[in-house]
């Protein structure tokens, strides 16, 4: 497990941000993780393949996303405050988007892919959430 958060914290900088940036990684993952077991021991027949395709679809999004934002801000500190709401807006939109247009192409293709996506989606807000418990257990300072 160490090398693994070594791995991720070398992502970015090795300072508190990253630190953070890492531990929301690895919630998303392990989110994902525990969607990807109900959803297959829920959903019948062929369906589980667009589930597991759309949760892995939805798990690079989250981590793309989360990465993404913390670029947004730390590129936002740099720059005078208009330059920076403007350029951190657009880069929330430009998330928006994307987001947007793969659900969008996940629920012509299959309502299981369309569910997968969603909940790799979520998995960022659940992330947050599950934070103190990855830090206290996962991400333990030796």
């Amino acid at each position: 497990m160490r090398k693994i958060i070594n791995r991720l914290l070398r992502i970015r900088r090795d300072d508190n941000a990253g630190k953070v940036l890492a531990q929301l990684i690895i919630g998303i993952i392990l989110i994902c993780l525990i969607f990807l077991i109900l959803g297959v021991v829920i959903i019948p027949g062929m369906g589980k393949i667009f589930y597991l395709v759309g949760i892995l679809l939805g798990l690079g999004l989250a981590v793309a996303a989360v990465i993404n934002m913390y670029d947004a801000l730390d590129a936002g500190l740099r720059l005078n405050e208009k330059g920076a709401a403007t350029y951190i807006r657009n880069r929330s939109v430009l998330r928006i988007v994307i987001a947007f247009a793969v659900l969008l192409v996940a629920i012509f293709i299959n309502i299981y892919a369309f569910i997968g996506v969603t909940l790799g989606l979520i998995s960022i807000k659940l992330s947050g959430l599950s934070n103190k418990f990855i830090k206290r257990y996962l991400f333990r300072e030796d």
